[in-house]
């Protein structure tokens, strides 16, 4: 999958590519974890604080993003 991130330091976009995967050790119980190039899993606070987006994602990766997502905590009340 290709996603976007806000730059904290420069306030740009950058662009990296990413998997998504249950085959990771921060994966458990079968639970997907987004995979980032320096091979640390990408974790809830970090995806709303630098505002990630995905570009372009394949049908499984949805699938498995789809899980992903339906677990983010809730923000606000």
């Amino acid at each position: 999958m290709k996603l976007s991130y806000q730059d904290l330091m420069t306030g740009k976009r950058k662009t990296i590519k990413a998997i998504i995967t249950t085959d990771h050790p921060a994966s458990s119980y079968g639970m997907p974890v987004i995979v980032l190039p320096d091979g640390g899993a990408l974790d809830y606070g970090s995806a709303i604080m630098l505002d990630y987006r995905v570009l372009s994602i394949t049908k499984k990766e949805q699938s498995l993003l789809n899980q992903w997502l339906d677990n983010m905590p809730p923000i606000g009340n």
